[in-house]
């Protein structure tokens, strides 16, 4: 029998991140990888998107527009600016380690240093307007003309890989390819910002590297700043304080 959503959603609750399709040089399971029946969502050799699209490709493709808007995870391009997923109960710890708190308007997130002023216009603009479709953000933040357009996709990816936006949908803009459209977080999953604002970093790290130890039992602190973007220190401390915790 096919899997279903219900299914795909218990995956990323049980793995608590993953990616949408595997990344090379990237140690994390997939949803990819669930769906194809690989261990755990490992995918262990080479993958290339285009050869290998087919019918679970379009599932998948259809899933992560879903998923956000059911609250049954996080979709965006966090994990290395790529497609990846977050399940509700590890969003906080994510979220947390952004330093996003519920209080951080955009503005004062732009003065703080922490998003460019791209960044910050996009997420004046969803904050005003609520969720909407890129075409219509971009033309309403005056992003008009190719170099400018280019600078909008930074900036959207650039607020993803700071969980301030989620992959909310899509919406037909155009007569070609369907938008994408994007919503807060802080309106899309307040339960998790709500959480994240009780830890402190280093609970956030902990228990990330935790459970991807847990995953991965062979990681080393190369893999966790490969995976989370941490410094090398950061990341062997953590990685010898769960093993003090074991």
């Amino acid at each position: 029998m096919p899997k279903n959503i219900e299914q795909a959603a218990r995956y990323i609750a049980h793995v608590g991140f993953c990616l949408l399709f595997p990344i090379k040089r990237l140690p994390l399971p997939s949803l990819w990888g669930w769906l194809k029946g690989r261990r755990g969502g490992w995918w262990r050799r080479d993958f290339c998107l285009v050869c290998a699209w087919d019918a679970d490709s379009e599932r998948l493709w259809a899933w992560k527009d879903e998923l956000p808007r059911r609250r049954l995870a996080y979709y965006g391009k966090y994990f290395r600016g790529r497609g990846s997923l977050i399940a509700p109960a590890f969003l906080p710890y994510f979220y947390r380690l952004g330093e996003n708190y519920p209080e951080a308007s955009a503005e004062l997130l732009y003065r703080a240093g922490k998003i460019s002023a791209d960044a910050c216009r996009i997420y004046k603009q969803l904050a005003s307007d609520g969720a909407l479709p890129a075409l219509e953000l971009r033309h309403a933040c005056g992003f008009e003309g190719a170099r400018r357009n280019l600078r909008f996709k930074r900036a959207l990816e650039e607020l993803q890989r700071r969980l301030l936006i989620v992959h909310w949908g899509t919406a037909q803009e155009t007569h070609g390819w369907e938008s994408n459209v994007y919503e807060l977080v802080l309106r899309a999953f307040p339960q998790a910002v709500r959480a994240a604002a009780k830890l402190s970093a280093e609970e956030a790290r902990l228990r990330i590297a935790r459970h991807y130890r847990q995953l991965r039992p062979q990681a080393t602190a190369v893999d966790l700043v490969q995976v989370f973007g941490w410094s090398r220190a950061v990341a062997q401390q953590t990685l010898s304080a769960t093993r003090k915790a074991c």
